[in-house]
């Protein structure tokens, strides 16, 4: 055995191993003492075997002093010095081997746990293989002895491996281990205390490893300066009121006294009164009584995260660098917005990807993932989690499926005490109660504006006509002609639908600005799409940048013109838009009015003549603000469609809305309450609900520790360890035939060849090219790319599918 300069590596700069365990225990002790009052309190609501601070603190420690101890084996100090020599050579695993010198506690299992899954998910086969090692034994007993500890070990590696196999047997056993039974050893808040840990540990690990790469002093100042402190984030961020008037649901959040702290709200208001900043008012409250010391706002689709990115840097003036956000596209947008780079991107998606900044957004699917072995670093997530205020926005969007996994998540949630919000627009009362029988804090909004008056900013028109079956429909296009001079948003029901009408819009009105947004443009586009849309909104609002201007002129848009907005479901509760006109294809009344909340949002009138907004400033005094409703017929894509024509239930709720719109009450926020229970009543499978939840709750016992590894990650679009969404439709991601790439216009062929000669290594594409070619990649259904001529490329050890279809920025795929 070699080693560096007589001494043990840790790190293939040179670093001992001697320096990077001491640093880290100095790290996390800066680290446990910053966050000394929020662990307290967090430990004793977890009330699990007397796991009170100190011991919460000595365990930890214990764990950060060997949780490199694997290291100092024969095998991976001659790799490293290979390394440290200029070759290039993989290290074998270390974390599981450190765990070798600490034998299992039967009674305190959680430090050794932690130590050999700082680097990797527990899972059944964790002791699968093992290697013939040898330890520098006097080495580590001088290490363990400096920082107060005993060397005490296994007598071989093989009784090591052996004797942890069977407690992953043992450990599985239904007897010893139940989510909410107290009585046994494994349960959620032995989880709760696990994932706590970890996620201290593995943040002085990487924190000291970190400092010591760029040469930096280990201080104080550069610990919080990564993880800042609760007091630094009150400084710093938590001024989200500012100048504004307060909304009837900001002033009740704002009014909520200290002893109200601790349950957990459900928050109803309609769209544009100001659910966000009520939450954050909500956060601002547990940042002061030290509850918590980060957020996770949790929303339905990739775009409301990307927008509430935007609006946390951009309203809130939040630090940049203390937002995270994270889903499987987050890389295009963060480039695309933020102009992150992707060497930094790679390492910024880790701190994301585990809910670690002040401020994190995600959608809710990652959110549920975090319970189970969902992704490699769902327990760390789950650790921060418990220190967080957790906001579930836009809860009427999900369907029963969904909804009965986040009635889960928000039931543990309750059981681990952590602060959570729900928040939504048109919730069924059936859909209430849930939270209201589990003891949640009601706050409900009056509709009511600063005046004492109802809100009522937009009307419902019913058209028993379809926008478009061969050609566009006369009462459409008269509607359209009828209002030319405005901003007029449309959104449809499926893809096929919003081409066709904007290919139709565009030969009729060529010079008219039309913008089209569906799930058919290119990863790439997407986040450029959105900030086309962001720049127009901004316009609406007189606050359009100069910036803006010169970006919207980029693309042949003038933010001075009005434009037609053409989208699909993924527009009606992501665009921070008010149009003055919006038609709409029939859909679920709650899709309705999320569509209609794109109409003079956060006004009271329904009409211009008695509001002098900005908007109304640019409209003639007689305009009214309506959502034109048209029929689809018998079935309503995507959500009856033949295949459901057995299902009652869908078909009711249809049915229903229909009836509804076509002799609709005044819309108010009380009155969409009323009507969303007419349509839902008696429409609600409770035993289908019942059936899922036992289902995701079998999994999260079974994943409480070593359990099952998952299958595919966010990146690759699969449904890892449990589906999150009822996905029907099966997707997979091609290429169009023909493109625009660097200025020209190419075949997808001479696309991949030319990545593949710019970027790859021993035969293999690199993952820069790989990422260059997912970026040009569009999701569509199976069926629809077996329709269309499908064709493949393989190249470099992949393979590509190709459809027969060509691309535009305009038109996306058609």
């Amino acid at each position: 055995m070699y080693f560096y300069n007589d001494n043990i590596l840790a790190k293939s700069n040179g670093t001992s191993l001697k320096k990077h365990t001491c640093d880290a225990v100095k790290v996390l002790e800066i680290l446990l003492n910053s966050d000394k009052t929020l662990l307290e309190r967090r430990l004793k609501l977890l009330n699990y075997d007397n796991y009170d601070f100190n011991r919460f603190c000595f365990n930890l420690k214990k764990a950060m002093v060997f949780h490199d101890f694997g290291k100092a084996s024969d095998i991976w100090q001659d790799n490293i010095l290979k390394i440290v020599n200029g070759d290039k050579v993989y290290l074998p695993p270390h974390a599981i081997y450190s765990g070798f010198f600490l034998p299992l506690d039967s009674k305190n299992f959680i430090p050794f746990l932690v130590i050999i899954s700082h680097h990797s998910l527990l899972t059944n086969n964790s002791f699968n293989k093992s290697l013939s090692l040898k330890f520098v034994e006097n080495y580590l007993k001088d290490l363990a002895e400096i920082n107060n500890f005993s060397l005490e070990k296994f007598d071989s590696v093989n009784d090591y491996f052996n004797s942890m196999r069977n407690f992953i047997r043992k450990s599985q056993r239904l007897k010893f281990r139940k989510i909410y039974d107290s009585n046994v050893k494994i349960n959620i808040f032995f989880k709760a205390i696990y994932c706590l840990s970890l996620i201290y540990l593995t943040n002085a690990d990487a924190l000291s490893s970190e400092i010591d790469s760029q040469n930096k002093i280990l201080t104080e100042e550069l610990v919080l300066n990564k993880f800042p402190s609760i007091s630094e984030i009150i400084k710093n961020s938590c001024n989200f009121r500012g100048n504004k008037e307060l909304t009837s649901i900001q002033s009740l959040v704002f009014s909520i006294p200290d002893s109200q702290l601790e349950k957990p709200l459900l928050l109803e208001a309609p769209c544009g009164e100001g659910k966000t900043l009520a939450s954050l008012l909500f956060a601002e409250k547990l940042f002061k009584k030290n509850y918590i010391n980060k957020v996770i706002f949790a929303l339905p689709t990739q775009i409301t995260s990307n927008n509430m990115f935007v609006e946390f840097r951009d309203e809130y003036n939040i630090p940049k660098n203390w937002i995270g956000i994270y889903h499987s596209e987050v890389l295009n947008f963060l480039k695309n917005i933020d102009g992150i780079d992707e060497e930094n991107y790679h390492l910024e998606k880790y701190q994301n990807l585990i809910y670690s900044k002040p401020f994190n957004i995600s959608t809710v699917d990652h959110l549920i993932l975090s319970l189970v072995n969902g992704f490699k670093h769902s327990p760390k997530s789950f650790g921060n989690m418990l220190n967080s205020l957790i906001i579930i926005d836009e809860l009427h969007y999900y369907d029963e499926y969904t909804l009965s996994l986040i009635e889960v998540l928000c039931e543990i949630l309750c059981i681990l005490k952590i602060p959570h919000i729900i928040m939504s627009a048109t919730l069924p009362s059936f859909v209430k109660n849930k939270f209201i029988e589990s003891k949640y804090l009601s706050i409900k909004s009056d509709g009511l504006d600063k005046n004492n008056i109802e809100k009522n900013p937009f009307e419902f028109k019913f058209h028993n006509e379809k926008i478009c079956d061969d050609n566009l429909s006369k009462d459409f296009l008269d509607l359209i002609q009828e209002n030319i001079d405005k901003n007029i948003g449309i959104i449809v029901n499926t893809v096929p639908m919003s081409q066709k009408v904007y290919i139709a819009l565009k030969e009729i009105f060529p010079k008219k600005q039309i913008v089209l947004y569906n799930s058919r443009f290119m990863k790439k586009d997407r986040p450029i799409k959105e900030k086309i849309l962001k720049c127009f909104s901004n316009w609406l609002y007189d606050n359009i940048t100069e910036e803006e201007s010169i970006f919207l002129r980029d693309f042949n848009l003038n933010p001075n013109e009005k434009f037609i907005f053409i989208g699909t479901q993924v527009a009606e509760i992501s665009l921070n838009m008010s149009f003055d006109i919006m038609i709409s294809e029939l859909a679920p009344l709650d899709a309705l009015i999320q569509r209609g909340g794109r109409l003079h949002r956060k006004m009271t009138f329904n009409n211009s003549l008695n509001c002098n907004c900005s908007q109304c400033e640019k409209l003639p005094d007689n305009h009214k603000y309506y959502l034109h409703v048209f029929e689809t017929g018998k079935y309503c894509y995507p959500y009856f469609t033949k295949e459901d024509a057995e299902n009652t239930f869908k078909e009711n709720i249809i049915d229903n809305t229909r009836n509804i719109i076509k002799n609709p009450l005044k819309f108010t926020f009380n009155n969409s309450i009323t009507m969303i229970n007419d349509v839902y009543d008696g429409n609600y499978r409770e035993d289908y609900s019942e059936f899922i939840k036992l289902k995701f709750k079998k999994i999260i016992r079974e994943d409480l520790i070593f359990g099952e590894y998952p299958t595919y990650s966010e990146e690759d679009g699969g449904q890892q360890r449990i589906e999150t969404r009822n996905i029907e439709v099966n997707t997979v991601s091609v290429l169009p035939k023909y493109f625009e790439y660097n200025e020209d216009y190419v075949s997808a062929n001479d696309f991949v060849d030319i990545i593949y000669k710019n970027y790859n290594f021993k035969d293999k594409f690199t993952q820069e090219g790989l990422v260059i070619i997912m970026e040009h990649l569009i999701s569509v259904s199976i069926n629809f790319y077996h329709m269309n001529n499908p064709r493949g490329i393989e190249i470099g050890g992949k393979y590509f599918r190709v459809i027969d279809l060509d691309y535009t920025f305009e038109k996306g795929l058609f």
